[in-house]
């Protein structure tokens, strides 16, 4: 039996709901384990990004008579679990960014596997959803120069590779965005 138009709206915005939730949860996890002030301040910025998504939501959710399902206890509470696990002997940036990296590309992926199945789902749910998802690209994207900068500090084994073929520009260990060089031109 086909599903109804009001039944694939209730399942894209419920999906919408949750994933928000399960970023917003991930992101407070691991904000006492963070002791970098650039590091906290891009968690802090993604937070209250993904805050404005959930407040939208939740108006959607009222304008379209849809109501809203929690993540559940059970998926909390493994979601803590892995995250001190993950960081109960590694605090580090990169450790910390990875987590965070790992987390939003699954967000991603269900995104969407959920957006592709949604082909007659509202037009603006439909939008707002790859608003969302440019968001956790855009979040993944800002959080790679702290995989990085563990590696590249200056006087590192990677740092002087880097130097020494130019494929590194910037000085990683003030958290900028690695610059790579374009490939030459084999002729």
């Amino acid at each position: 039996m086909p599903k109804s138009q009001k039944e694939m709206n209730t399942n894209l915005l419920v999906a919408l709901h949750q994933n928000i939730q399960t970023a917003m949860q991930s992101i407070n996890n691991v904000m006492d384990k963070v002791h970098d002030s650039k590091l906290k301040r891009e968690l802090k910025k993604q937070f209250k990004d993904y805050d404005g998504f959930a407040e939208s939501c939740e108006d959607l959710a009222n304008a379209l008579d849809i109501e809203l399902v929690n993540n559940g206890f059970l998926k909390k509470a493994k979601m803590w679990f892995s995250v001190n696990m993950a960081t109960m002997l590694d605090k580090t940036n990169r450790k910390i960014a990875s987590i965070n990296i790992v987390g939003t590309t699954m967000g991603v992926i269900d995104l969407m596997s959920v957006l592709s199945d949604c082909q007659k789902c509202k037009t603006e749910l439909v939008i707002f959803g790859k608003r969302l998802l440019e968001l956790e690209e855009s979040n993944i994207e800002r959080l790679k120069p702290y995989i990085l900068v563990e590696n590249n500090k200056p006087g590192s084994e990677i740092a002087e590779q880097g130097k020494k073929t130019g494929a590194l520009k910037s000085d990683h260990s003030q958290g900028e965005k690695p610059q790579k060089e374009e490939p030459a031109n084999n002729k």
